[in-house]
């Protein structure tokens, strides 16, 4: 009987390293990934090396690299260490119910990768080309280490780092990635190191204090209270879809689902133009995400036939952090800003066909898109339109958690089976937008590693660039797009499609006419 037992321990020890199931969204987010309709997403931040660290600061150059290597990972495992879902493995990702389980290490080797290259590279060519590509490679769930990967780039002799993070959706939301990078630039410029305990070999070791210390899912955390009618009137409309509201679905874009290739393209502004832009936001009563979106739909309304579509639904992920609270959170401290998780919901916006028409008709009797006349022309109607976009925004931080989507996960029993009907579908959605906003490069306004003060260089670490990009997901919007600035820098405004999703010519006319509007908006 005691050899029976013995036998039985592994099994009982492996069922305690479950630290919780997944919660609603992470579980939906899973599902995702199971079925491969996304594989990636990723933030790419441009780090100023401090002066000491860079050619002529006295190191042996043959050194600088493997300094510069220890800093950051010892920097990035302590942000491993502050923030938990970094640090657990998925149990049963392919199943009904996946659970986080608890890890005691994690080994850097699996999960970061240097890369030097020469000079001579043309490297934005090059970053772009690595971001394309890496977007069709999945990020990997495993129950043995965390759903993150990091490709560290950097080029001879220069005095910046690309830090290309990557996560699974299951685990993450978009702006806990901004979360990251906000917290490995004050853990750099605080000099923090993890001491050789915890890190050494590249290999993390997590304190058995901290193997099980993950917050409650975000339907644990707040509540998603419902009205009866609404709660109806939503779910009805996947039974049938009312007649005005089916004009309106993105047609003109079936839903493939295989073969999954990302398409991806990015273009920047510089910090004058963008200031610019923000003012005429401001003025109209309105933000960046609602003009952003209203631009991807007039462009889709003047490339589009009104045979292939009368009108547009878009969408924009909002973060719900700044709305989240409750007792639990409260009473235990957390502060939702700064912490990674899932807290997103989406809100939707309707461009009807009235508008359409309109849009088309003005933009008919002037052919030259690029003609400041043709954008001054389609200017009335673009405000108006943003500025309804920023108030569907607004109603939803308005009225808080009540009578969000969040709200119906829980009855949902099978997210595979809604995902795979819903591929079955027509397409809803034709433009979404996920902006992560402004991250704040210099918080402690030190220049950079390339500039002077006082005659010396700086010893401090910046954040000089940022890009958000995605892999769009399968079955929803046709067209992303993905903005993201550093505070007094560029903005960088990333677009993805399914390639099986949208032409080539069409997806890249939308790019075009993004980048041309903004710059006349901020000329």
């Amino acid at each position: 009987m005691n050899g029976t037992k013995e036998k039985k321990l592994p099994s009982k020890n492996a069922k305690a390293k479950v630290i919780r199931p997944l919660g609603y969204l992470e579980r939906f987010e899973a599902a995702l990934h199971s079925l491969d309709f996304y594989r990636s997403n990723m933030v790419t931040c441009r780090f100023a090396i401090p002066a000491s660290l860079i050619p002529g600061s006295g190191l042996d150059p043959n050194d600088l690299l493997a300094i510069l290597m220890q800093k950051v990972e010892s920097a990035i495992a302590l942000v491993v260490l502050e923030h938990s879902l970094l640090r657990v493995g998925l149990r049963n990702e392919h199943s009904r119910k996946p659970s986080f389980v608890e890890l005691e290490s994690v080994d850097f080797r699996n999960h970061i990768e240097w890369r030097t290259l020469s000079p001579s590279v043309d490297y934005e060519g090059e970053l772009l080309r690595l971001i394309r590509d890496r977007l069709d490679v999945m990020v990997e769930s495993a129950e043995t280490k965390p759903a993150w990967r990091i490709l560290a780039l950097h080029i001879e002799g220069t005095d910046f780092v690309d830090i290309m993070c990557e996560w699974g959706h299951a685990h993450i939301d978009g702006m806990s990635m901004k979360i990251f990078h906000e917290t490995l630039l004050r853990k750099l410029n605080n000099g923090d190191e993890a001491g050789p305990s915890i890190f050494k070999d590249r290999v993390l070791t997590i304190p058995p204090e901290k193997r099980r210390d993950l917050l409650p899912p975000l339907h644990a955390l707040v509540e998603f209270p419902l009205t009866t009618r609404w709660a109806v009137s939503t779910l009805w409309k996947e039974v049938k879809v009312p007649a005005g509201h089916s004009r309106l679905l993105a047609n003109w874009a079936p839903i493939r689902v295989t073969p999954y290739v990302a398409q991806y393209r990015h273009f920047s502004l510089d910090n004058g133009t963008l200031q610019k832009v923000l003012a005429a936001c401001r003025q109209h009563k309105t933000t960046l995400t609602g003009l952003v979106q209203t631009l991807a739909i007039f462009s889709l309304a003047t490339r589009l036939s009104p045979e292939k579509a009368r009108g547009f639904i878009g969408t924009t992920v909002v973060n719900l952090r700044p709305i989240m609270s409750s007792k639990y959170i409260r009473s235990h401290n957390i502060d939702p800003n700064n912490t990674m998780a899932n807290f997103v919901t989406m809100v939707d916006h309707e461009f009807d066909t009235d508008l359409v028409a309109k849009i088309r008709a003005r933009a008919s009797g002037s052919p030259d898109k690029e003609a400041h006349n043709y954008m001054a022309t389609l200017g009335e109607f673009v405000w108006p339109t943003a500025e309804k976009v920023r108030g569907d925004l607004q109603k939803r931080l308005d009225e808080g958690t009540k009578n969000d989507m969040m709200g119906l996960l829980k009855f949902i029993p099978d997210y595979r089976l809604l995902l795979k009907d819903w591929a079955k579908k027509p397409r809803v959605y034709s433009i979404a937008v996920t902006n992560l906003g402004v991250i704040d490069g210099n918080p402690s306004n030190a220049t950079s590693a390339t500039e002077a003060e006082g005659g010396e260089l700086s010893s401090k670490w910046t954040i000089d660039r940022g890009i958000f990009s995605i892999s769009p997901e399968a079955h929803h919007a046709a067209f992303v797009i993905c903005p993201l600035a550093v505070k007094g820098k560029e903005l960088y405004v990333s677009c993805d499609w399914q390639e099986v999703a949208i032409d080539k010519t069409l997806a890249e006319g939308i790019v075009a006419d993004l980048e041309s509007w903004l710059r006349y908006f901020g000329r």
